[in-house]
């Protein structure tokens, strides 16, 4: 049976991918634009930042789901190792 700080890492790398998920839908632009390729690369910023339910939560639920999922999946990896290296000798 697992432990509970390894219980603890899998519920952090799930709440970091749903907030990664949540992010990306609060910041990505869902209305089609046409002719796309005519906007520069300022403009298509711009109409991304006016056209979203919200860039900066999204952008900011975005990053923290990504650093903390990062940091539990190394957190995670580390304790594995750790117990395969300790079961072994």
């Amino acid at each position: 049976m697992r432990d509970k700080i390894t219980n603890w890492l899998i519920i952090g790398i799930i709440v970091s991918v749903v907030m990664m998920i949540v992010g990306y839908f609060l910041w990505t632009n869902l209305v089609p634009l046409q002719d796309i390729n005519s906007y520069s690369p300022q403009e298509l910023r711009d109409i991304q930042k006016e056209l979203a339910i919200n860039y900066p939560l999204g952008s900011l639920l975005l990053n923290l789901g990504f650093v903390g999922f990062s940091s539990t999946l190394l957190a995670l990896v580390v304790r594995k190792l750790l117990a395969f290296i300790k079961k072994k000798q």
